[in-house]
């Protein structure tokens, strides 16, 4: 099977950009129980915030939605993190 160098490139990309992911370990879920604990409080956390309307609730948990359906078929890390770094971009976070 050839690989065209093109390919290997993005493929070599996508494994360093999965290895760059870093987490604080308040953040880090290690396993299904800790990812069902995390998104319990931030459901709880909600309640209290302002200022989120229909629209924006709608997007959030379609998103959602849509990102847990893609981990679920296959390995999302590089998605995921080219997501993250696009919203930390656009709302000012440097990483």
């Amino acid at each position: 099977m050839k690989i065209s160098k093109q390919r290997l490139k993005q493929i070599i990309k996508e494994e360093i950009e999965d290895a760059k992911q870093e987490t604080t370990p308040e953040e880090d879920v290690q396993a299904l129980g800790d990812f069902s604990e995390k998104l319990l409080q931030i459901s709880k956390d909600i309640r209290n915030t302002k200022g989120l309307d229909v629209k924006e609730m709608t997007q959030i948990v379609n998103i959602f939605s849509t990102l847990i359906k893609l981990s679920s078929q296959k390995t999302a890390g590089s998605l995921l993190t080219q997501v993250t770094d696009l919203i930390n971009k656009k709302i000012g976070i440097e990483q």
